[in-house]
């Protein structure tokens, strides 16, 4: 009969960690390649609440099964979250930024 895993500690693995590599994927990319207009790292984690449970939740089924057969493909999937923290959160925060920006008014009387 092999080691069983602990309750708690695998449900900090399949639960906590996936979303830690998402934050961590924020993290690195505002540190070491943010963009010209990147928002202040505060912003992008509290926006990044939001978005992690969109993006992180639905990889949850798969990581719960891979880390029970596979560490290989557990280890992939929290680099491919850590990946989407990088590319998805800076991106999806300037857009909603923009949202929220005043739109110059159109002048309707021109051309005339």
């Amino acid at each position: 009969m092999g080691v069983q895993p602990s309750f708690l500690l695998l449900n900090v693995l399949v639960l906590a960690v996936p979303f830690l590599a998402y934050f961590a994927g924020i993290i690195v990319r505002k540190k070491a390649m943010p963009g010209p207009n990147s928002p202040p790292l505060r912003k992008q984690l509290l926006l990044g609440i939001p978005l992690s449970l969109l993006i992180v939740s639905p990889v949850l089924a798969a990581v719960r099964d891979a880390i029970v057969r596979d560490l290989g493909t557990y280890l992939f999937t929290l680099g491919v979250l850590m990946e989407q923290g990088m590319i998805v959160q800076e991106t999806a925060t300037e857009r909603l930024a923009r949202l929220k920006a005043p739109k110059p008014a159109v002048n309707s009387a021109a051309g005339g």
